[in-house]
């Protein structure tokens, strides 16, 4: 695999977005699901454009999943101003985000509806049982036509994100958020510079170059403090195994899961001898001690404290949030390149991701109103306002680009915390256009730019299966990707042979690999419409 070309098609112009007004039609249609009656209520309801967007109160109950760092959605500054705005009063039922999936899920199952899912983490599979399937879901495409102008323009503008959001059945039941920054798509790789001066060493540039640098790392006591307590290599839980350095072995991830696409074919590639590579390449860094001993453990918080304490010499990461105070230490690289000349960073996510955030189910009374309430934060206006909340409050304008104040940015209780109160940002997946991400530092910003030029031009989402591929597929799926996990963990730590791969495939066949293979090419076909 050739090094990659950037995403150019994906970031074209992206601070050119000015907002749009909406327009609303009061011609009767069937698109999308809607009647001529409620053509005719929407007309009686709606204004014509701009706000309010109700000519009087609308009420919706909103169901959504809360971020700890998030205040009570009734009290987060961002939703109370624009209930003013929009004239619809949003009746939040949030739940913390440790039993949300069991509540929404109890919610379908005893068919007491909210009229709109909110940062509900919708699944692929929740889209396709309860959308295409059981209707509960209603299709959007025909009333973002007639009303929703930002979103429109969004998917002429980037056809491929609107083909990650539509079913096999061809309606849309569920939006997206749209990152349109490159730096706000993925994981990037960190090294500690501060160690690599000190050591007179260079960032590395190939799978040689990377060990002499990490042994270095472990036995040079880089930050001088008499210790052994460096650890070289980070990776902080056992998926980063199918990403971070899959990439400099030609492996790639599309449709949400580890599979490459080339010539418009879909290969699987968790049996694969580039796979057994990558591996062996995992397990000789383990061997040596180069790798975090607890990866496999994804204990988030002991990760997150080495980190802060700028113990890693080598890590990747999507942003510099948990380590802002020794983020100065640490400078962007480029990916590695393989033993087969590869160098692609396969850590990053489609523009349009994730795509379960806002949904409007069918007992809502005014799905055009709802439709219009969140078109506004696919603006760019809209997404200024939810991401900073009130210009002279929560920020100011410096040099033509807004900036949070400093009672937000230094708050004793953290930043995310702070942020909390003002909007529902902490945690991501609220339906919006993020044109430049307020999560991400300018260090962040400049690792990015070091390996942005070797991701995919293209990166395509997970498929949204129909009903038979589901009911067939989700649990093969869910059965391979179980064992391909154990599996990896145990080929690294050393406790099964690799004389034991030939085993290892044949078991993956007999798990009907692939069938999974040929349901993914379906999919892509479908999506390639």
């Amino acid at each position: 695999m050739r090094q990659m070309k950037p995403l150019t098609t994906m970031l074209v112009a992206a601070t050119a977005f000015s907002t749009l007004l909406s327009a609303c039609s009061s011609a009767d249609n069937t698109a999308g699901g809607a009647s001529s009656a409620a053509g005719e209520q929407a007309s009686s309801v709606l204004n014509p454009s701009g706000f309010p967007i109700v000519k009087s109160e609308v009420s919706m109950r909103v169901f959504g999943c809360k971020d700890p760092n998030q205040a009570a959605w009734k009290d987060v500054l961002v939703l109370k101003e624009y209930e003013k705005k929009s004239g619809i009063k949003m009746m939040y039922e949030e739940t913390p985000a440790q039993g949300c999936d069991e509540k929404r899920n109890l919610l379908f199952a005893s068919n007491e509806l909210p009229d709109v899912f909110l940062r509900a983490n919708l699944t692929n599979t929740d889209i396709s049982k309860y959308g295409m399937q059981e209707q509960m879901l209603i299709p959007l495409e025909g009333i973002i036509d007639k009303y929703a102008p930002n979103l429109k323009k969004l998917f002429e503008q980037y056809p491929d994100a609107k083909k990650s959001v539509t079913a096999t059945d061809g309606h849309i039941y569920s939006l997206p958020v749209f990152r349109l920054q490159a730096a706000g798509r993925g994981d990037k790789v960190w090294i500690n510079q501060d160690w690599l001066k000190k050591l007179n060493l260079k960032a590395p540039t190939n799978v040689d170059e990377l060990f002499t640098v990490l042994r270095a790392f472990r036995d040079q006591d880089p930050n001088g403090n008499g210790k052994k307590d460096e650890i070289p290599l980070g990776l902080r839980d056992p998926g980063m195994v199918f990403s971070t350095f899959a990439g400099s072995f030609g492996l790639d991830r599309q449709l949400g899961t580890n599979a490459n696409i080339e010539g418009n074919k879909v290969k699987l590639w968790i049996g694969d001898d580039r796979y057994k590579e990558l591996l062996m390449f995992l397990n000789k860094l383990y061997a040596e001690k180069l790798l975090y001993a607890d990866f496999y453990a994804a204990d988030l918080p002991k990760w997150r404290s080495n980190l802060s304490q700028a113990l890693y010499g080598m890590f990747f990461i999507y942003a510099s949030d948990p380590f802002t105070k020794v983020e100065n230490q640490f400078a962007g690289m480029a990916p590695i390149k393989g033993p087969h000349g590869d160098q692609l960073l396969s850590t990053g996510s489609p523009l349009a991701s994730p795509i379960g955030t806002f949904a409007i189910t069918k007992v809502n009374k005014n799905p055009e109103a709802a439709i219009r309430w969140v078109d506004y934060f696919y603006s760019e206006e809209g997404s200024r306002f939810f991401n900073y909340g009130v210009e002279g409050q929560t920020y100011n304008m410096q040099n033509g680009k807004p900036v949070l104040v400093d009672s937000i940015k230094n708050d004793p209780r953290g930043m995310m915390a702070a942020l909390g109160q003002v909007n529902l940002v902490p945690g991501g997946g609220f339906p919006t256009i993020i044109v430049d991400d307020i999560v991400l530092s300018e260090r962040t910003k400049e690792v990015s730019a070091a390996s942005e030029t070797f991701t995919s031009k293209a990166i395509y989402g997970a498929p949204i299966f129909g009903k038979e591929a589901t009911d067939k597929i989700v649990p093969i799926k869910a059965d391979i990707d179980k064992y391909v996990q154990e599996s990896a963990i145990k080929f690294i730590l050393g406790e099964t042979s690799f004389d034991k791969w030939g085993e290892y495939t044949a078991t993956l066949k007999k798990m009907k690999v692939d069938e999974l293979e040929q349901a993914y090419q379906a999919a892509f076909d479908a999506m390639s419409k």
